[in-house]
């Protein structure tokens, strides 16, 4: 049942991804955050890629901070808000999210999906490398080279993806300021018509 707690106790509660929405009453809520929050700290050790530690840290913010922001809602907002999964078959809104991801962040999810991929298979390959090589020739010679496409191409990739990502938002923003600017021209165009037709 949701209730308002007190705050300063949601606040230290909250540290805990999920737990400060289940405090107050979103179990459905609490549960997929703390179960996103468990996934991404898994996949990070698993695939042992340091970059992707920021998605740990995101969902810990947004977690915390909704959980605060509940909290500080009056009370009919409060009562309002709907207790849901975030994700899975039981979510009210599962079909706008499976067409969001299918139009909108299909290729982004592609993106980092290959590039956890690629590393995951290029740490492998030299650990292998490693064990058939032996330590004093992998360590001597081998480690510069690997190291210095494990370091760098990652960077350079992701510094692309960013560049690119950039270039989307002013080209979407720039759409739809056109598109506004469009749409008000039309309603002046209108309104001279109307002015024309009555006088």
């Amino acid at each position: 049942m949701k209730k308002k707690k007190n705050n300063f106790l949601l606040f230290w509660i909250s540290m805990i991804p999920g737990a400060g929405q289940m405090y107050l009453g979103f179990m459905k809520t609490g549960i997929s955050l703390m179960a996103l929050f468990a996934l991404t700290v898994a996949l990070t050790v698993y695939a042992n890629i340091g970059v992707l530690a920021f998605s740990i840290i995101l969902v810990w913010a947004y977690s915390f901070f909704h959980a605060n922001n509940l909290g500080r809602l009056d009370d009919e907002e409060f009562y309002r808000m709907e207790d849901v999964y975030l994700f899975g078959p039981e979510a009210d809104n599962w079909e706008s999210v499976k067409k969001s991801i299918s139009e909108k962040y299909r290729k982004v999810i592609a993106g980092i999906l290959i590039i956890v991929g690629v590393s995951m298979l290029w740490q492998t390959f030299c650990d292998l490398l490693r064990f058939v090589a032996g330590d004093d020739i992998y360590f001597h010679y081998i480690i510069h080279f690997t190291s210095f496409i494990a370091n760098k191409v990652p960077k350079f990739v992701i510094g692309l993806a960013i560049v690119w990502f950039g270039i989307q938002l002013i080209k979407g923003k720039k759409a739809q300021l056109d598109h506004t600017q469009l749409l008000e021209d039309k309603a002046e165009e209108n309104n001279v018509d109307d002015f024309e037709q009555e006088t």
